[in-house]
Parts: structure tokens; sequence; C-alpha cells
């Protein structure tokens, strides 16, 4: 072999064995970023599944709450039923301040029904509801039922879950047929 064929030769060895190493290469990237994506995959739907758990826990302690809250015998009832749903500011806010929650055994009866909830959470520890429901009231044989709109405030508090901080009375809907 000549020295120019040897050298065309040995150029062709290594050009080969170059393109070889860099098709390997850039095998080995595709693999390690198919590996990377689904790895990112598994990460969103775990966050998904952790975001939307809380979520649910909270909707489920507000529903609870505004159950225990609006459907009840008597006011003593009313409190003994809610009172393990919230905190301490959230337990004073639903009674004027000053006072204490009623002990009372007259006969006040109270319904919900048609929740309607709708969610802000500004955190993974704090959700805000805006919750719209007819609330049917009986007192002395007296019925009235109004459309109410009641803003309740959430906190996540550590080995206790969710828990009502706050209860604010936003008001009545007028001019919307409550049957």
């Amino acid at each position: 072999m000549e020295p120019s064929q040897k050298k065309n030769y040995i150029m062709l060895m290594g050009a080969f064995i170059a393109a070889v190493i860099i098709i390997m290469y850039v095998f080995s990237l595709r693999s390690q970023l198919q590996e990377v994506r689904s790895n990112q995959r598994h990460y969103e739907e775990e966050i998904k599944s952790l975001t939307s758990v809380q979520q649910t826990e909270a909707l489920s302690k507000n529903r609870s709450f505004l159950e225990a809250f609006f459907t009840y015998e008597t006011t003593a009832e009313r409190y003994q039923k809610i009172r393990p749903l919230m905190t301490d500011r959230g337990f004073k806010a639903t009674h004027p301040s000053g006072t204490k929650p009623p002990q009372s055994k007259q006969s006040v009866k109270s319904t919900m029904v048609g929740l309607k909830p709708f969610e802000y959470q500004s955190s993974k520890t704090e959700a805000e509801f805006f919750n719209e429901f007819k609330l049917s009231t009986e007192y002395n044989n007296v019925s009235n039922t109004e459309t109410v709109i009641v803003k309740t405030s959430l906190i996540y508090v550590k080995e206790q879950g969710w828990k009502i901080d706050d209860v604010e009375f936003v008001g009545e809907l007028t001019g919307r047929p409550t049957s």
C-alpha cells in the first residue's frame, strides 16, 4: 500500500470510528432524554394527585361544616357538631363577639339544600369558598327559605387536616325564585 493510500485508509477509518462514536453518543442522549421525560410525567402526575387530594379534602371539610352548621334541630346541637371541624378563631366567628354559643334547647330547625361551592385556593394550606345554597329555617312554626351566600376560609393544620378558620355571611340573593 502506498503511503497516500495508507493515509487515506487511516483517515477513512478514523472518520468511521468518529461517526460510530457520535452515533452512539446521540443514541445515549436520546435514551437519557426519554428517561427524563418519563420521570417528569411521573412527577407531574404525582403533583396533580397530591393537589387534588388536598383540594378534595378541603372541599369535603367545607361541605361537612356547612351541613353541620345549617342543618340542625337546636342551636346547642349546631355548636356541638361544628366544634371539631373548626379552629378556635373560626369557632369564635360563628357567634357574636363577646358572647358564648347559645345552649338553648329551643326548637329552631334549619336545613340546607343545593350547595354550590366556589373555591379559591391561595396556597396548599389555605382555601376559601363562596358557598351558595338554599337555607330553610323554621322557628315557632314559621318557615322561611332564602338563597344565601356564605364565605368560609379553611387552613390546613398539621396532623389534623383542614379546619374552618373563618365564616362570613355574605348575603342573600334577591330576585331569584327559592323553589
